[in-house]
């Protein structure tokens, strides 16, 4: 279960929809903005109908997305906010390939906290 304080409300998503920077990757679009206060990371992921038909296909995507925020949360920076547009691709792809995407989405887009040596 991802915690409350990581999900965009949704009076929020049109704000990022008018000034997010849209970056692109094979089975998604992620909507990305840089808030004012330092707070943790905050991710949504919309998924269309036009993904698929059937709720529960949708809803195993979306859970695939969450799992793998859930485990990469602690690495992204505070105060972004990631909104994920899952594109039609991503109904075909596994659960752990959707996992290892996001996870290289978010070292190639360097949104990850800086390490201190």
């Amino acid at each position: 279960m991802f915690a409350r304080k990581f999900n965009i409300p949704r009076k929020d998503l049109l704000k990022i929809k008018d000034n997010g920077i849209l970056l692109q990757s094979s089975d998604f679009g992620a909507l990305v903005v840089k808030r004012q206060i330092l707070e943790n990371p905050r991710f949504a992921v919309v998924i269309s109908t036009k993904v698929s038909k059937l709720a529960t296909h949708r809803n195993r995507i979306k859970r695939a997305f969450r799992d793998a925020l859930r485990y990469n949360w602690k690495k992204v920076s505070n105060g972004i906010d990631i909104v994920f547009l899952v594109k039609p691709s991503s109904e075909r792809v596994g659960a752990a390939d959707i996992m290892k995407e996001i996870q290289n989405f978010l070292e190639n887009t360097r949104m990850l906290k800086k390490t201190q040596k």
